[in-house]
């Protein structure tokens, strides 16, 4: 009977061992390199899952520029300044597309892109602008936070009306010695007037 539990033993012993590859072993060792992948896709995977429809897909608008920030901390006001911080940067991206793209019209307008002054001046003018518009006039309209893994993940939508950003270079140009004193400047000033109108928020 000893001799059969004996038998029996060893047998599981030898199961058990050969579920797995030896320790040591390059097989053990591509084992637990493939272990800690599958963790890392499974978190990937649970973190997409849970990201907000409205982050993956910010609103698009004539009237406001927006962007959805993320953060990630063990403390749940880290995590969300992280993410404000992150929409700040893409919405300032965008922001600084904005400014140059109406100030390449008020040049067209004005017929004198090509003028070195004139283009030293808008230059100017055009980095004056964007600084003042990344201070001021955003707005936060989504939030969201999850906990996983012992860490918070904060979301945040935030946006920018577009006609504030146009309206801050209008402001500028009209200061500007330079431009504002171009032939057709007027004309060009009223046409970026215009189209704040049309991009303000109602």
């Amino acid at each position: 009977m000893k001799k059969v539990i004996f038998i029996l033993s060893g047998l599981i012993i030898l199961a058990v061992s050969s579920c797995g590859p030896k320790p040591g072993t390059p097989e053990a060792a591509l084992k637990i390199r493939k272990d800690q992948i599958e963790k890392v896709e499974k978190k990937v995977e649970e973190t997409v899952d849970n990201i907000p429809k409205w982050c993956l897909n910010p609103p698009v608008s004539d009237f406001a520029l927006a962007a959805c920030g993320t953060g990630e901390s063990a403390s749940m006001n880290m995590a969300r300044n992280r993410a404000i911080l992150d929409a700040k940067r893409q919405l300032a991206d965008s922001i600084d597309s904005e400014i140059s793209s109406r100030m390449e019209d008020f040049l067209k307008s004005t017929g004198m892109g090509s003028n070195e002054q004139v283009k030293q001046a808008s230059e100017i003018v055009t980095k004056n602008t964007t600084i003042q518009a990344k201070l001021i006039g955003y707005k936060q309209t989504k939030t969201d936070a999850i906990s996983m893994d012992g860490k918070y993940q904060f979301y945040v939508l935030i946006e920018y009306p577009i006609g504030k950003a146009n309206q801050a270079l209008l402001n500028t140009i009209k200061q500007d010695e330079v431009l504002s004193t171009q032939k057709d400047a007027d004309k060009a000033m009223a046409e970026l007037e215009a189209e704040i109108d049309k991009r303000r928020k109602k």
